[in-house]
């Protein structure tokens, strides 16, 4: 007779996204315990991260795809190309389709400096724009979190193009290698992708390499506002 195991309904590919995922897990620097990591994001309770970590039990659900890519600052395809692929799917709907299910994002009157730095606010908000929730899910963040800004100079050209509109995760605030994060260093507003170095400084690098890394520490006035999750501009 057949042995009757919930671990059955694992795959090949099931372990393989699980196995990627453990990797990713142990190089994180979250400093959480697996119940803190499940409790803030929303993943479930210690045995729920420990299942999705070591390819037990269940396949990785979208719902813990999302808070796993939230908490460790990644894209859901850097561990499941499968659960990326869904997404994706469930995003290619018609406008029609999706219209009565889209959500204002806040589009800041702020502008992220593509080149040296520099911080320009206005007194208002410009114009909310419309999203699918299943597009910004697709993306690995939550609505709540999502908010746009404006792009300026070409430090990041052509990943951003000056005058580009980048929707940033404010609910991503930990550094994953070599992503790229909105921050504020003293009275600058960048855009970089961030690496943090062994003595605890942190590499900020331009997509551009016209532009020289910068040096950053924490201790002076830095702060992360969330990672840069996609970007659009005219053409």
């Amino acid at each position: 007779m057949e042995k009757s195991s919930k671990s059955s309904k694992l795959t090949q590919e099931n372990f393989e996204e699980s196995a990627r995922l453990k990797t990713l897990y142990q190089a994180a620097r979250h400093g959480l315990s697996q119940e803190a990591f499940g409790a803030k994001y929303d993943i479930g309770n210690q045995g729920a991260v420990w299942q999705c970590l070591n390819g037990k039990g269940m396949p990785i659900s979208m719902k813990a795809a999302i808070g796993f890519a939230r908490g460790l600052g990644c894209d859901i395809a850097d561990f499941s190309p499968r659960l990326a692929a869904e997404a994706a799917a469930a995003a290619a709907v018609s406008p029609q389709e999706s219209s009565e299910e889209s959500v204002a994002v806040r589009h800041m009157a702020v502008k992220f400096s593509n080149g040296y730095g520099r911080a320009v606010f206005d007194e208002e908000e410009n114009p909310s724009l419309f999203f699918r929730p299943d597009f910004i899910r697709k993306l690995g963040m939550y609505v709540k979190d999502a908010v746009l800004v404006d792009a300026d100079g070409d430090s990041n050209y052509p990943v951003i193009h000056s005058g580009g509109v980048v929707l940033v995760d404010r609910g991503t605030t930990e550094i994953q290698d070599g992503k790229l994060y909105a921050f504020r260093c003293g009275g600058e507003l960048l855009i970089k992708k961030l690496t943090r170095l062994p003595d605890g400084s942190i590499l900020a690098i331009s997509e551009n390499s016209a532009y020289p890394p910068r040096i950053l520490r924490e201790d002076e006035d830095f702060e992360i506002i969330g990672r840069t999750r996609w970007t659009c501009h005219s053409i």
